[in-house]
């Protein structure tokens, strides 16, 4: 194509030089004629002596040779400027053709491939250069080439065919037998009564398994929607009502037409719990467990327990809401039971354990009030320690109760103001073992028998019953002895004088680690020096 161009080029340029050498070669010509033809044999005379009309005859021939042999200039010029530009849309067209991540196909009237890029070769198999010339048919599944065939004979010979100007998608056959599906657009020209058919080819494999995947994901979502024990609502920004599920119906009494297309609201029984709602909704985008009170369709109001998500766009604009309810009416019941026995079962144990320690005590008129002062400063210790409520309450309780295994032990050995002998000390240290033995059988939130045979353990083995070490002591244990020590030394006694408060937090710093547990006796000290807690 390119040396068409060019050698068009050539021939114009010689096209205005010919015109202008015969234009110079006539005017040559002519003057010569008239010199020779002349009587007067002299050149410059004849040739002054020509007429006007001669002199302008030969200039308007020379003229019309330069103006003729110009336009064939120009004209050729314009036709190489529109071949070059042709040339150059060609060429931009295959390389599009080339680049193109669709497979682009050509065929001529006799089904014959004319065209064929590289996305064609990567779908189909087939190389360009066994392709070109071949058959397209050999691209088309035998089931359906009967077919094809019958409505390409039937676009020539009416120009109707369903598929020209149309996308449709079907089955192409590869090189090793396997077959894709494909999305195809069809173009047909008529070039001179020749025609050219051009598809453009699309796998849709990874689309067919993302449609089938959205499919299932669709019918999954469905199932959930519609199996699901807990009521879903689906309802706009607007607060209209757009789905609901079974369960909601049931959970509400009501039918589907009459919470289609309802207000949100009237499933509040407070309009004011919506308002607070909405706008925890909107602003977190998500709420969970959210409890309120509903209102069925025959005006009952009951608790609920609400969980919903906000529904955007793709500009984040808020399309609607979606939420899963639960009428947990009798689980609030229940709870609200349950919390009244579970405080009505609490004071029967405090009772139960102030009646116990009573009961020591006035057997040992000497440490009244004792183990209640070590209950109370078992606790605030286990407080200082920020240890949970649970074990705060176990220390409280185990602390209520450490000395109940002395109720085995003589009265006049608990009374007897003086020194006790080897033999009675030894019958009070069985009073750990003794009131373990008492409360092992009861049931308490705690373990508050284990608790109560330990608190005379000590850190370095040196303790009673069991003589434990270390971490095997438990720590409701550890706190309850470094109280009992603190309380008794800082108390008065028939055998002895107090010995101060100073004193007996003295004692447990010196023993440290040996007897005492480091941690608690850092939070006892801290209660006295630091915080000014007062036994009483």
């Amino acid at each position: 194509m390119q040396e068409k161009i060019n050698k068009q080029g050539t021939i114009s340029e010689s096209m205005l030089w010919v015109s202008l050498g015969l234009g110079a070669a006539y005017w040559i010509v002519d003057v010569l004629l008239t010199v020779l033809t002349s009587a007067d044999a002299s050149f410059l005379h004849t040739l002054l002596s020509a007429d006007t009309r001669s002199f302008w005859q030969r200039l308007i021939v020379l003229c019309f040779f330069v103006i003729f042999g110009s336009h064939v200039q120009y004209t050729a010029k314009k036709r190489r400027e529109l071949e070059e530009a042709l040339l150059e849309t060609e060429e931009r067209f295959r390389a599009l053709v080339e680049t193109s991540t669709d497979a682009i196909v050509s065929v001529n009237k006799q089904m014959q491939v004319i065209q064929w890029n590289r996305a064609a070769s990567d779908l189909f198999g087939f190389s360009k250069e066994l392709m070109m010339g071949k058959p397209v048919d050999i691209l088309i599944p035998e089931k359906f080439r009967a077919k094809h065939l019958e409505g390409f004979k039937r676009f020539l010979a009416t120009g109707d065919a369903k598929l020209v100007g149309k996308t449709a998608e079907f089955e192409c056959l590869r090189k090793d037998g396997t077959t894709r599906p494909v999305e195809l657009s069809l173009s047909a020209d008529n070039n001179n009564g020749s025609w050219i058919f051009t598809a453009i080819i699309r796998e849709t494999t990874e689309r067919r398994r993302a449609l089938e995947a959205l499919r299932e994901s669709e019918e999954r979502y469905r199932n959930l929607f519609e199996d699901s024990k807990d009521g879903v609502l689906i309802w706009t920004a607007e607060g209209k009502i757009l789905g609901v599920n079974q369960a909601a119906l049931e959970t509400f009494g009501s039918e589907i037409e009459d919470m289609i297309g309802a207000e949100i609201s009237e499933i509040y029984a407070d309009p004011q719990d919506l308002t607070a709602f909405q706008q925890i909704l909107d602003r977190e985008g998500a709420v969970r467990g959210h409890e309120l009170r509903l209102k069925k369709k025959d005006g009952t109001e009951m608790d609920g327990l609400l969980t919903a998500t906000v529904r955007r766009g793709k500009d984040h604009a808020i399309l609607g809401y979606q939420g899963i309810v639960r009428d947990v009416t009798d689980l609030k019941h229940n709870e609200r039971e349950l919390k009244r026995t579970l405080e009505t079962l609490h004071r029967s144990i405090g009772a139960i354990t102030l009646t116990l320690s009573t009961v020591v005590e006035s057997r040992d008129p000497y440490t009244a009030g004792h183990q209640k002062r070590v209950a109370h400063l078992s606790r605030a210790i286990a407080q200082e320690m920020d240890l949970s409520p649970n074990l705060c309450d176990a220390v409280r309780m185990a602390g209520t109760l450490h000395d109940i295994g002395k109720i085995a032990v003589p009265s006049e050995i608990l009374s007897n103001p003086a020194k006790l002998s080897n033999k009675a000390f030894d019958l009070i240290k069985d009073h750990p073992q003794t009131g373990y033995d008492i409360l092992r059988e009861i049931e308490f939130p705690w373990p508050v028998a284990d608790i109560i045979l330990q608190h005379h353990e000590k850190l370095d083995g040196s303790g009673y019953p069991k003589g434990l070490l270390g971490n095997d002591i438990r720590l409701e244990a550890r706190i309850i002895a470094v109280a009992d020590v603190v309380e008794s030394m800082a108390s008065h006694r028939p055998y002895r004088s107090s010995r101060g408060l100073e004193s007996a937090l003295e004692e447990v710093v010196h023993k440290s680690g040996t007897s005492y547990d480091p941690a608690v006796v850092a939070a006892c000290v801290r209660l006295f020096r630091e915080k000014d807690y007062k036994i009483i």
